[in-house]
């Protein structure tokens, strides 16, 4: 009779967890592969088992963070809801949001999973940005200048709001709109209709 595997998907489900919670409420950096496998109720050998090694455990962090984060924004409707749900999550994950826009990864090799986790959370703007061009709603552009122009002005705004350096009495609603706006496609004015 075989031996049950003991190093199986829900150990990895529960170590991963640990791991998330540990990351979100102390940061990556005091991240211990001894401290999630006891909280977990297993061995270290089982996250080496399962995760390869620390570096591994850290890139499953990742990985969760972006599918979360993409899920968050899976709702939106429209391209101020995906701000709005980006900024929110950001706000409500700081230090996964930390993990994954800034150098605290700058000892983790990506891999084709962690960039393919990556390329699914900004999909959505993608997408919203796609339709808005193709709907006339947005000016001719190319999709990718775009998505960088208003990333940039979210991103910014979930940094400035982290750091409380969001200038104090600013409408965040309304210098997002200011972005967007100037994408918009100019409609035609009365006096040139047919």
């Amino acid at each position: 009779m075989a031996r049950p595997k003991v190093h199986n998907d829900e150990l990895r489900a529960r170590l991963l967890a640990e791991a998330v919670a540990a990351v979100e409420s102390r940061g990556v950096g005091v991240l211990s592969v001894r401290e999630i496998a006891h909280a977990a109720a297993t061995s270290t050998t089982a996250v080496y088992s399962l995760f390869g090694n620390k570096e591994g455990l850290v890139r499953a962090v990742l990985v969760h963070a972006f599918d979360s984060f993409a899920a968050q924004q899976a709702g939106g409707d429209d391209l101020t809801a995906l701000g709005t749900a980006y900024v929110a999550w950001a706000l409500e994950h700081p230090r996964l949001y930390e993990l994954m826009f800034t150098d605290a990864l700058s000892n983790v090799e990506p891999t084709p999973e962690s960039q393919a986790a990556a390329a699914r959370a900004i999909a959505p703007l993608r997408d919203g940005v796609r339709q808005a061009i193709e709907a006339g709603f947005f000016r001719p552009a190319d999709v990718d200048t775009v998505v960088a122009s208003l990333w940039a002005q979210v991103h910014g705004m979930a940094m400035l709001l982290l750091a409380n350096h969001f200038p104090t009495g600013a409408d965040p609603v309304a210098a997002a709109m200011a972005v967007i706006d100037g994408w918009r496609a100019t409609p035609p004015s009365a006096d040139q209709s047919d």
